[in-house]
């Protein structure tokens, strides 16, 4: 333990300590959300101190160590919480200087501190040395002077953060990193009404579950259940989710939410105390002396935090004296929760916190601490939790909505009446574990947030401002702003309509309300330092489609309890860019003055403003959460879009300093002002005023008037029978037919079981292994989670699903007992051992051109296989095996392929490879209503259970550009650059081909080359939807990372673009639909990455829009999907 030398404090709290070695440690109870706010904290202990920046840490929201300063919001860090550090610090250096006074015999005046010494009459004394053999202790004088502004040589520069070189490295350890000796895994189940938090089905809902339904899974250790808390434990984090994914769990569906998308009738109608906060002049006299009078009102959606990733916790029992590892905001709060969760004294746990991903508010953080400690409880070992992002995006507090109403008026040209009221449904977000639990009650908890930054800073003879409390109707809580920002885009919005009415330039209009000769000038300052340009109504400019304009906001973000505390001020001049078809908004540029008083580190305060700013530009432009029956919707970034990289605008910044007044808050200024600027862009731009936020392309079509026309689909052709119909009431009806059946078509003769001698060289080994891989037999014949080659695996066919067999030499249950005449018989005729015969799942029609030598070689190298005892499932199947014996009696028959003499070697090679052992037309070639292949179009392309295999020959492949060195690359590496790559089932056949000599994989490229009859020719241009809309949305924020390439003439991470994707060109959506519900696996030992399936996030409505949307943007030549 670190000795202290010297400490300052007060009562338990510590501020400032002091090592022997003159090493300073600040303590504050806040935490850094990935701002940097530990490096200004240490700067400001520097500067006091006068030691090098380095010789100084922070301590930051660990309990044990940290005073109790409240949850780090409201941009109360460094205005509020950094005071103690301050006058701690210069209360230590006054007792440095006063023990070098007594040891040079100087007079305290005379001594000056440099750089960690004392310095008098060029005697220097290090701190280290009036530190020496000392454990003082001093209380913290709440009155002591501090140094002058004047003099500070650290606190006004640029500092850099520390953190930023370990986290670039991916060395800092986040509260995901944390691991204990001991520790298990828990997975909650959460209920099924996500994001809500009141009423009395809250802790009711659990009706039941099934333990039996999981014990017997991987890395099982028990299940916990408290009230409607429950959850699993196990070994490893994977397992615990597949265990509460697997768990059976009967829970009561709660009552219906409200009607959400009306958010003004939804607020208007939801239970509310009004407050008076307050009331001057004669607010109905003023509006009926108002010259002119406008009536407005604004509406803001609920938002969510949006954490860039989930929450998780670890906690240790430890005993009844816990633990907890957590990335809060509130470590203090939280340790307050957690004691009535167990029923412990708050000075028992301690909170050790850790970074996490940012949320500027309250996500779920809190919440899964709770889990995680009473899961340690139950078991008495540490337990790491870890939300997903469905679960995070659900159950996180929301930012939440509000309605903003506004009668106001002008009177000689001056703002004269204004009477404003406020709907904010929102609290402060009680713990989930105490709800879920029933520790606390789920009664409506209204609060008093809806005040913020509720009055305008401009002079009004007759105001009266009113908030409305009310408790939440989703679960919510602050987020960035809080009820600020929406109280802002009132007043700024309303002050632009006004200054429009009067024909006045908005920001002129501005200066002449406004008293406060501080506000006033960064008023100034920034429209002249932004360029404003003055004017007195909207401009319309325009060029071709696009319209161009500028806005002006401004607001002084006045935080906490009414009256409130005054944090910084600031200003935007934004300039945007709107497609009067499309109705998109671009922020093309936006200007920020800020004015914070004293600027303790310029870095760290332009960080904080293009953080603001890219966070509310998305906020403002996209986001906005959306609610089913009976809980939120919206579960990932998928169906939640974020702002992206292509999207941020040029952010520019000016920073008023005044060292010589106090530090203000700059964590949320700066986005105050943000919704107001952009609409009032937007109204400079097209002469539309929006007062629904968010401004998405469909808003903007429909203020705009502009409507777009959708091309009518052509009337659909009668309905065909599906060829599953088709094939089952074929193979009846051969049954059928003149009395055939069972007897007309015997089964075959079984083969006697025998013990085979086999004795095999190393070079037929070989060869045998290298057939293996070139037929992709172990993909087939292995089940998932199986072992190698032991078969099981689930095929689905047009007749039902069969089980791939057992390809082991187990003698009971694979091919032990088989002797090569029965193997050739199966591979060549499709006959089992004992007579019976074989669905066409098994390509029995491809391997019969196989050689003699070739099915010896492969017979061998199954026999020298592990023996693996798995019993193969029953098939089930609408057709019995006898029609099977009626169908292979139809089916063409395929000889053993012979090399075609007018040919080279390496084409008859790759012929071989591709007909035979590689059976590329199993899948590639269509199928004719017995599902037998299509002799007469070979390779031509087919959908194989939901999934389009292209075209290898004809025309098509030709466009696309395949020649025989792509088509090399791709069979060796699953990928040909801008061409394709290997997904599905292909990626599967590529983990073999990946494996064969590259003299095959030539013959194979060489053949099917021969088989295209077009030349390249350039892949169509993809077509930007006419009109924007939520689908366009999900595919920029999900899909568009890794499908769009970031720079122009780049590939894309996909490596291959979506005009070149066979998928989009195939003749039904089946199998886009399939990939973006499932994703795709890469094929193994390649450099491709898997994609994720969205079949959680997504309802198939979406998934069946996304895949309409797909095929109109990136296969605009070809008839678009219904």
């Amino acid at each position: 333990m670190t000795r202290h030398a010297l400490s300052v404090g007060k009562g338990d709290d510590l501020y400032v300590t002091l090592t022997p070695e003159g090493q300073a440690t600040g303590y504050n109870g806040h935490v850094d959300l990935g701002t940097g706010i530990e490096i200004a904290l240490a700067q400001i202990v520097a500067e006091e101190l006068d030691l090098p920046l380095s010789a100084v840490s922070i301590r930051l929201g660990d309990t044990a160590e940290t005073p109790n300063q409240g949850p780090t919001i409201a941009s109360e860090t460094i205005q509020i919480a950094a005071r103690p550090l301050r006058l701690a610090a210069a209360q230590a250096r006054r007792w440095l200087v006063e023990q070098a006074a007594l040891r040079l015999g100087a007079a305290v005046a005379e001594v000056e501190t440099r750089d960690g010494a004392c310095h008098w009459s060029g005697q220097t004394v290090p701190y280290a040395a009036l530190l020496e053999n000392h454990a003082d202790r001093l209380e913290l004088d709440e009155e002591h002077p501090v140094k002058d502004p004047a003099d500070y040589r650290v606190v006004g520069q640029p500092a850099g953060r520390r953190d930023l070189e370990a986290k670039l490295r991916g060395e800092h350890e986040f509260i995901q990193d944390v691991r204990i000796p001991g520790m298990i895994h828990g997975h909650v189940i959460r209920p099924p009404y996500a994001g809500r938090d009141s009423g009395d089905f809250i802790g009711r809902s659990l009706a039941g579950y099934d333990e039996s339904s999981v014990s017997h899974m991987p890395g099982f250790l028990g299940i916990h259940r408290e009230a409607d808390f429950l959850a699993v434990l196990a070994e490893s984090a994977p397992q615990a989710r597949a265990i509460a994914e697997a768990l059976k769990v009967d829970w009561h569906l709660p009552p219906p939410l409200p009607e959400m998308e009306q958010v003004a009738q939804t607020l208007k109608q939801h239970p509310s105390t009004p407050r008076l906060l307050v009331e001057s002049g004669d607010i109905e006299k003023g509006l009926g002396e108002a010259e002119t009078r406008l009536d407005r009102r604004y509406v803001w959606p609920w938002h969510m935090h949006g954490s860039i990733g989930p929450s998780c916790a670890v906690a240790d029992w430890n005993g009844g004296a816990p633990v907890v590892w957590s990335g809060t905001q509130n470590p203090h709060m939280l340790r307050g929760d957690l004691a009535v969760l167990v029923e412990l004294p708050d000075e028992q746990i301690e909170i050790r916190r850790h970074q996490a991903a940012g949320c500027y508010g309250r996500n779920c953080a809190d919440d899964v601490a709770g889990d995680a400690l009473l899961l340690s409880r139950a078991c008495g070992r540490p337990v790491r939790v870890q939300l997903t992002r469905a679960q995070e995006s659900l159950w996180e507090p929301k930012g939440a909505a509000q309605l903003m109403e506004i009668r106001g008026g002008t009177r000689a040209g001056d703002l004269h009446a204004y009477d404003f009221a406020s709907w904010y449904p929102s609290n402060r977000g009680p713990n989930l574990a105490l709800l879920l639990t029933g520790r606390i009650s789920p009664e409506p908890r209204p609060d008093t947030m809806g005040d913020r930054t509720a009055v305008p800073p401009y002079r009004i003879p007759h105001k009266r401002i009113l908030a409305h409390d009310m408790a939440p109707i989703v679960r919510a809580s602050w987020l960035r702003g809080v009820s600020a920002l929406p109280n802002t885009f009132a007043h700024e919005s309303y002050m632009d309509e006004l200054a429009n009415e009067a024909g006045e330039d908005p920001v002129a209009f501005r200066l002449r309300q406004m008293d406060d000769p501080r506000q006033a000038e960064l008023v100034k300052k920034t429209a002249e330092e932004a360029g404003w340009e003055a004017q007195s109504g909207p401009r319309l400019r325009r060029e071709g489609r696009m319209a161009y304009g500028q806005g002006f906001a401004f607001a002084t973000y006045v935080h906490g309890p009414f009256p409130g505390v005054a944090a910084a001020s600031a200003a935007w001049v934004v300039d945007v860019a709107v497609d009067c078809e499309t109705g998109e908004v671009t922020l093309s540029r936006v200007f920020v003055g800020q004015d914070q008083g004293l600027v303790i580190n310029p870095d760290g305060v332009r960080q904080q403003i293009h953080g603001n700013v890219i966070q509310t530009a998305g906020r403002v432009l996209t986001e906005e959460v959306s609610f089913d029956e009976i809980r939120v919707r919206d579960q990932s970034f998928a169906d939640y879009p974020i702002t992206t990289f292509p999207q941020l605008p040029d952010v520019q910044t000016m920073i008023v300093a005044r060292p010589e007044d106090p530090p203000l808050g700059v964590g949320e200024s700066a986005a105050v002002p943000a919704a107001a600027a952009i609409a009032n862009a937007i109204f400079d731009a097209t002469g539309v005023r929006m007062r629904e936020v968010p401004f998405t392309p469909e808003k903007m079509r429909a203020a705009m008037g502009v409507t777009t026309t959708t091309p009518t689909a052509a009337l659909p052709a009668p309905p065909k029978p599906p060829l599953k119909a088709k094939l089952v009431a074929g193979a009846i009806g051969l049954m059928g037919l003149a009395g055939l059946g069972v007897l007309s078509f015997p089964m075959a003769r079984a083969i006697a079981p025998v013990v085979p001698a086999v004795q095999s060289s190393a070079e037929e080994l070989a060869r045998g292994e290298m057939l293996f891989a070139a037929g992709n037999c172990g993909s087939c014949h292995t089940a998932p989670g199986g072992a190698p080659n032991a078969g099981g695996k689930p095929i689905e066919t047009p007749f039902g699903v069969v089980h791939s067999t057992n390809l082991t030499p187990d003698p009971e249950t694979g091919l032990g007992r088989w002797s090569f005449e029965a193997f050739a018989r199966a591979m060549r005729q499709g006959i089992s051992r004992d007579g019976r015969n074989l669905y066409p799942a098994f390509p029995y029609s491809a391997f019969a051109g196989m050689e003699e030598t070739d099915l010896k070689a492969l017979y061998a190298y199954l026999r020298n296989l592990e023996p693996v005892f798995a019993k193969t499932p029953e098939a089930q199947m609408q057709v019995p095996r006898p029609a099977m014996a009626a169908w292979n009696a139809l089916a063409p028959k395929q000889e053993v392929l012979t090399p075609d003499p007018a040919q080279d070697a390496l084409w008859n090679r790759g012929r071989y490879l591709v007909e035979t052992v590689g059976h590329c037309s199993a899948c590639h070639t269509p199928r004719g209503a017995l599902g037998a292949p299509d002799t007469a179009r070979p390779l031509q392309g087919a959908m194989i259970r939901d999934w389009f295999a292209p075209a290898l020959a004809g025309a098509e492949p030709g466009r696309r550009g395949w020649r025989v060195e792509t088509l090399t690359t791709y069979l060796a590496s699953g990928t040909a650059p801008g061409l394709s790559s290997a997904s599905g089932p292909m990626a599967e056949v590529i983990a073999g081909t990946s494996q064969l000599p590259e003299e095959d994989l030539r013959a194979m490229a060489s053949y099917l080359a021969s088989q295209i009859t077009e030349t390249p020719a350039p892949a169509p241009e993809q077509a930007l939807p006419p009109a924007p809309d939520r689908i366009h949305r999900i595919f920029e924020s999900a899909c568009a990372t890794c499908h769009e390439p970031a720079f122009e003439g780049m590939l894309s991470a996909a490596q291959v673009p979506l005009t070149m994707a066979p998928a989009l060109r195939a003749p039904g959506p089946e199998t886009v639909q399939s990939v973006i519900r499932d994703g795709l696996s890469a094929p193994r030992g390649t450099a491709l990455r898997d994609m994720p399936g969205f079949a959680a996030e997504l309802s198939e409505t979406d998934i069946a829009a996304m895949a309409r949307y797909l095929r109109a943007r990136y296969a605009p030549d070809l008839p678009g999907w219904p």
